[in-house]
């Protein structure tokens, strides 16, 4: 199965995608992907109930940058 999300999130970020819905799902996907802080992200996703690391998320964009493309390009909105 292709990942909703693009390159190649981990167990944790894909987890989360898919306990939300919706427009849920469509914020999510939008701050992990441009250019929100991870800290505040982790923030507000601990407080829905879904814990995660910084570390994690910044992981996942390094990775995205490192495959030479902006996460915009790789999943416009």
């Amino acid at each position: 199965m292709k990942s909703p999300l693009p390159g190649r999130p981990g167990p944790r970020l894909l987890a989360i995608w898919e306990a939300l819905e919706g427009r849920e799902r469509e914020a999510f996907e939008r701050h992990l992907l441009q250019d929100t802080a991870a800290e505040e992200l982790v923030g507000i996703l601990h407080r829905h109930g879904h814990p995660v690391s910084a570390s994690t998320i910044r992981t996942y964009r390094r990775l995205l940058r490192q495959e030479g493309a902006t996460p915009l390009e790789r999943h416009p909105a």
